[in-house]
């Protein structure tokens, strides 16, 4: 059991918290330590489906009675137990506000949930894993996206690229037909990733090739274009897995490749 004081957040930075991480139709907002519930409930009421767990029984049966009222019970489950005993493999947005020490026991956690959800904080941070996006009305809000796990090599033709990671903020040396190339603003969103790959630097065939896709699993799939206006053309990456970290979680992925 791992109990955390209840203390609620004013509206204003409950609708901040919504706002911050998009809720809207289609999302499945899962609050951990729910309270009294109003956080799920302003995500019904946003057309999003809700699930709130909270170890206070009083507080659940509160939770679901103020649900009813609001007319959003059919949207809202409230449900007492272990916030760590949770599967949260449903949540595309999971609320929190707990301790800073209960965030990071659960860093692991979330870090393992499907690249693109959204992670939303009242107050406490995640450690070093730096947030996406901060605001504040009343109190700090803080939004993480979960990243997809890009660490390691990969190839396409005469492209080979090799990503260096830590959460989010990724780094990347690459090989055009064999030669050194400079990669630049290297960005990883979710399961969005872009870079620019500069061909020949400083020689008579410098071009910078804009590459923008998302990452499934082994591949990742997008286009590129020779210059910024240029036409784009598809290019399909494939991690290449006898010579990439494969085996390791992914904490420790994000943890240990970027130095």
């Amino acid at each position: 059991m791992h109990d955390a004081p209840f203390v609620p957040s004013p509206p204003v930075t409950v609708d901040e918290m919504l706002r911050l991480a998009g809720v809207g139709a289609g999302d499945v907002v899962y609050d951990l330590g729910s309270g009294d519930g109003r956080v799920v409930i302003a995500a019904a009421r946003l057309g999003a489906r809700g699930v709130g767990i909270e170890i206070d029984g009083k507080l659940v049966t509160q939770s679901r009675a103020s649900a009813a009222r609001a007319g959003v019970a059919d949207r809202v489950r409230f449900l007492q137990q272990d916030l760590f005993a949770t599967d949260l493999g449903e949540a595309t947005v999971v609320t929190l506000y707990l301790s800073p020490n209960l965030n990071l026991r659960l860093r692991p956690a979330l870090l393992k949930l499907r690249p693109g959800t959204r992670v939303v904080s009242h107050s406490s941070d995640l450690g070093d894993w730096r947030p996406d996006r901060k605001t504040s009305v009343r109190k700090d809000v803080l939004l993480w996206i979960v990243p997809a796990q890009v660490g390691g090599r990969w190839r396409s033709g005469r492209f080979e690229l090799e990503f260096a990671q830590r959460y989010q903020e990724v780094t990347a040396r690459a090989r055009l037909n064999g030669a050194p190339a400079e990669v630049w603003e290297t960005r990883l969103e979710g399961e969005r990733l872009s870079f620019v790959i500069v061909e020949d630097p400083g020689g008579k065939a410098e071009a910078a090739l804009y590459f923008e896709g998302r990452v499934r699993g082994e591949l990742i799939e997008g286009s590129v274009a020779r210059g910024a206006r240029g036409a784009r053309s598809a290019l399909t990456l494939r991690r290449d897995v006898a010579r990439s970290d494969v085996g390791a979680g992914a904490e420790e992925v994000a943890l240990g490749l970027l130095h």
